[in-house]
């Protein structure tokens, strides 16, 4: 097997964790473990092929350290801590590269919470959709009657997008000893 097809291999295998990160989240409010586990163990090759790995588990440790107090104020999910902790291992260890997927990170989880507001406003209680309905639309009822009533932001869905956006774009981000331009 090529490099290429390799990474490629890698990226799909990330990007399909990550997908069920978002997708269990907006369904259950929850992130599955093994997912989390799956992503750190992924980002292992990358960083023991720059030899970034300790490095990295220093950044691990931060950003979970970070993100507790956060999950300790109730501004954060304990799934989305260990998520984006899994996740802060895939991107190099420098400031530049971390400072750029948390930075996507939390502008998507903005836009996520901003449309959570706005859905606060549409509607009331979900009408039962009947069998032909649609999944999207059956799903936009239910998260608009989630926002009506305050439930809680799936922040699982920006961590995973603010990476995937940082992974499929930018693939250089990702090899051994790839530095801020």
């Amino acid at each position: 097997m090529t490099a290429h097809v390799a990474m490629f291999f890698w990226a799909g295998s990330v990007t399909i964790c990550l997908l069920k990160a978002a997708l269990s989240d907006i369904a259950t409010r929850s992130i599955p473990n093994w997912v989390s586990l799956v992503v750190a163990a992924l980002a292992l090759p990358i960083r023991l092929a720059d030899r970034t790995l300790l490095t990295g588990l220093g950044v691990v440790a931060a950003v979970f350290g970070l993100l507790t107090i956060a999950w300790m104020l109730r501004a954060i999910g304990g799934g989305d801590v260990k998520l984006w902790s899994a996740c802060s291992l895939l991107a190099p260890p420098g400031w530049a590269a971390q400072s750029a997927c948390s930075l996507r990170i939390l502008l998507i989880g903005g836009l996520v919470a901003v449309i959570y507001l706005a859905l606060r406003r549409l509607a009331g209680t979900p009408r039962h959709a009947a069998s032909g309905a649609g999944l999207l639309r059956r799903l936009a009822r239910v998260e608009i009657w989630r926002a009506r009533r305050g439930g809680s932001i799936p922040y699982g869905v920006a961590i995973s997008l603010g990476v995937l956006f940082m992974l499929w774009p930018y693939p250089h981000v990702w090899s051994p000893g790839w530095t801020m331009p």
